[in-house]
């Protein structure tokens, strides 16, 4: 159960077991059990529960039951968190007075508690047909029917407490839950909002923050996950909320420091270390998302996502057969994995199967369009099919959709250079450089591109410029530059052409 929605049933738990009044109790007062209940009640007041609990224990041995002795019982039971306790006694003294309008909505909450959501349907639709129009019992109602996942239900209940009690914050806020649920995001972005004005929380300020990502209002969602954090540092799903934003906008070192403030936080969970290998993957990090999968395997290890991740990447490494079988068998338990297709895809294409491998990359990209790396991958499989059209047209879709990933920019200058366009080549590698400036394989294929070029558009500018990047090379790793050759020969140019001068 999530964190803010324990909080919830917990508040309102309390508020319900509160006495305000105690004359409104319907049991005749001249019952020789309504001295100790009241003794019981002083001591409620007072926090001492033990010593209420022992005098009410004492009026069960009167001769008379009376329903307010369990009933009272069942109040200390739920301050005490004994929830089972409290069930069992509510439930006694709803068989004794069954009219009774608070004892079906605190059994209610009670069985809410303990799990046993039926029971609970039951109870406050008892508490309903005594004290219809009651905000907190249709609440009560709308949670039950929320964990039994039954959303549209669960939806009208919220909506009826909100409408008999504008005020109960907990009841819009849990509507605007069940419309993210429902997809009807216009109706829970007026109830957050109006929630985010006039009594924000961690929980409203997450939810909100929630709905902003899945609108792909990216900066909303990053301002109200700050917001939500500013009331509360432990919540783990705004850094994971995070974590993946920044993931989406290619913004590596902030997606990861995220994942690493929640572990300082020691907000430690298996979801936390596969979100974070998740990151690590869409940074080419996977020696650190193998670290990380394997923190969450301490956990949890027969978590399928966890299965997943740990099999994709023994795939990058090249181990082929035994984490097919294992990805395949995952597959079938959930045809959506978009980290599946991936993989498959993959091990396709080191089979030869590049066909097959373009498919599975393809639907991939249904199952999750911002999966993007798909692209470099099809554009791969197109180019070992000779596909050359086809091949440009994906290289050219994942720079235009993952414009910080190196490897495309390489692999297509590669491409580029092999079908002799050197042209477009020396684009796009001057364009990596941007990003890697220091990168020794795009400057040892600068080199090798500006020199196949500057043949053909012979002048001292051009020379030097391609001297340049031998000169850079080696002033890095001297060891690294791969062509003394054509550097001595550039070389030799460039005097020649300094000479007629």
């Amino acid at each position: 159960m999530s964190d803010w929605f324990e909080k919830i049933i917990n508040k309102i738990q309390a508020l319900n077991s509160k006495i305000d009044n105690y004359n409104t109790d319907t049991v005749i007062q001249s019952l020789p059990s309504v001295a100790y209940v009241n003794r019981a009640k002083k001591l409620i007041e007072k926090g001492q529960y033990k010593d209420a609990l022992e005098i009410l224990t004492e009026a069960e041995s009167l001769p008379q039951e009376d329903a307010l002795v369990y009933k009272y019982k069942g109040i200390i039971y739920d301050r005490l968190f004994r929830f089972d306790d409290a069930v069992q006694a509510y439930k006694k003294s709803a068989n004794l007075n069954k009219n009774d309008k608070l004892i079906w909505k605190n059994l209610g909450y009670s069985l809410l508690n303990t799990g046993l959501y039926d029971e609970a349907d039951e109870a406050f639709e008892n508490a309903d047909k005594i004290t219809p129009t009651n905000s907190e019992v249709f609440l009560g109602w709308g949670m039950s029917l929320m964990k039994q996942q039954k959303y549209p239900e669960a939806h009208e209940k919220f909506v009826l407490s909100s409408k008999y009690n504008r005020y109960n914050s907990n009841a819009l806020f849990l509507a605007a839950v069940m419309e993210i649920k429902l997809k009807m995001y216009d109706d829970a972005e007026s109830k957050l909002q109006f929630l985010a004005n006039v009594a924000p929380n961690e929980g409203n300020s997450y939810e909100y923050a929630k709905l902003k990502f899945i609108l792909k209002d990216y900066d909303g969602a990053i301002f109200y996950a700050q917001k939500s954090l500013d009331f509360n540092r432990n919540m783990l799903p705004c850094y994971l909320l995070l974590g993946e934003i920044y993931r989406l906008k290619n913004e590596e070192n902030l997606s990861l420091e995220n994942y690493k403030k929640a572990e300082e936080l020691s907000l430690i969970t298996v979801n936390l270390y596969i979100e974070w290998a998740f990151s690590l993957i869409k940074f080419d990090k996977y020696a650190e998302a193998s670290e990380k999968i394997m923190k969450a395997e301490e956990i949890d290890c027969a978590n399928s996502e966890v299965k997943l991740i740990k099999a994709f990447l023994s795939v990058i490494k090249g181990d082929i057969f035994e984490n097919r079988e294992i990805i395949e068998k995952i597959l079938k338990e959930n045809s959506e994995a978009p980290l599946a297709h991936r993989a498959l895809g993959i091990l396709n294409c080191l089979d030869g199967n590049y066909k097959e491998g373009i498919h599975y990359f393809k639907s991939a990209l249904k199952l999750e369009p911002t999966e993007v790396i798909n692209y470099y991958y099809i554009a791969k499989a197109y180019m070992h099919l000779a596909d050359n059209s086809n091949a440009k047209e994906y290289f050219e879709m994942s720079i235009k959709e993952n414009p910080s990933h190196i490897k495309t920019y390489i692999d297509y200058s590669k491409f580029l250079i092999s079908i002799d366009d050197y042209a477009n080549a020396n684009r796009k590698l001057r364009k990596a450089l941007r990003q890697a400036e220091d990168n020794i394989e795009i400057l040892n294929m600068l080199f090798y591109v500006n020199y196949i070029l500057v043949k053909d558009r012979l002048c001292e500018y051009n020379i030097k410029e391609t001297l340049d990047f031998a000169q850079k090379i080696k002033s890095i790793d001297a060891e690294s530059f791969k062509y003394p050759d054509k550097l001595a020969e550039l070389a030799e140019m460039l005097n020649k052409l300094q000479e007629k001068e």
